[in-house]
Formats: structure tokens, sequence, C-alpha cells
């Protein structure tokens, strides 16, 4: 285990202390700047958990198979849409050098659902790789602005937890200034006189 000890600066209030545990040792393959810097990243995962749920799947949509075995194929075919779909956003953002957060979830989406309803049927391989960079075009011409720097206070609306609750001043939270990587100052491990 790996503990790395940074400060966040830019927030827009006085630099926090922040101890990131991670199983990633190797400090030349993941400079603790990196890791740190990937911190305002963590909610990526909800986003995704979106797009599965809400997007992709659909707010009302259920699994409709009678039986264990083809509820969990229906499951992994979900995920491996959803794959693909990412797929093709990252590669789409890649041949412009951009982040693959330009490109809409649902605007890849809705593309992927136009361009199979437009060709059903099995496709050649130069049917289906002309289909892709009209795709991708179509993406590229439809990207999102760059997200802006943006933060939180910890705290929650209900009573009983360890976080203060919410209040007035909490809706005009001081918003960063720095992205990740321009504001983690890593701190040097202090000696211990054990």
């Amino acid at each position: 285990m790996r503990v790395v000890a940074c400060q966040l600066h830019g927030t827009g209030r006085a630099a926090e202390e922040y101890r990131l545990v991670t199983t990633l040792s190797d400090a030349r393959r993941c400079p603790a700047r990196q890791l740190a810097a990937l911190y305002q990243e963590r909610w990526e995962a909800e986003a995704v958990f979106a797009e599965l749920k809400t997007y992709q799947c659909g707010a009302r949509s259920v699994l409709s198979s009678k039986t264990p075995d083809g509820v969990v194929q229906q499951v992994w075919a979900h995920l491996l849409v959803h794959h693909a779909l990412c797929e093709l956003m990252i590669g789409t953002a890649a041949t412009r050098g951009l982040d693959a957060d330009r490109i809409s979830f649902t605007e890849t989406l809705r593309s992927a659902r136009r361009s199979v309803t437009v060709t059903p049927g099995s496709l050649s391989p130069e049917l289906l790789v002309r289909a892709l960079v009209l795709l991708q075009h179509d993406l590229l011409e439809r990207l999102l602005p760059h997200r802006r720097l943006r933060s939180q206070p910890r705290v929650v609306k209900r009573k009983m937890s360890n976080y203060w609750l919410k209040r007035a001043e909490h809706h005009t939270w001081p918003q960063p200034t720095h992205t990740g990587t321009r504001a983690v100052r890593i701190q040097r491990p202090q000696p211990t006189n054990a």
C-alpha cells in the first residue's frame, strides 16, 4: 500500500491536506502528482452509472428475461454496448487530440442508434468503416464545451451525519482556479522517531 500526502491549492479556500491511499506502489509508473490530480475525476464513476441506467437502458426499462441466465446475458449485453460506445468516444476524441469528456455519451448513443436504423442488417467491412467515419464526424460536430472547474462542500442535508449541515454559505462555495495537476503539491514524508 502507498500513501500520498498532498495539499490542494487554488480551490478558493485555504490549502487542504488530503491523504490518498492506493495499491499503485510503483512511483515511476504512477507518480504521486498524477495520482493526486486524478482526485477531481473521482465522480466520473457516477456519470458512468447514469449513462448505463438512465440514458442507455432508459429510466423505465427493466430486464425482460425470465430466467437467471437470461438476465445475466442481458446485463452483459448492456455492459458490452456501453463499452463499445465509450471506445467510440475515446477513439473519436483521439483523432483530434481532445479529452474524451468533450464527447457526449447521449449524442454518441443517439448517433449510433441512428446509424443502426439507417443501415440495418449485416454490413460489409467497407460500409462499416465508412459508417464509423461518418459517426465520428457527426460526434465531432457536437462537442461539449470544456468542463468548468468546480467544487462542492462536503456537507449533507440530513441531520444524523459526521458532516456539517448544508447552510446558505455552502450555496456560494468558492470554485477552483487551478486544474488538478497545477493545484497539487506533494508533501514529503516526515521522518518518524520510532
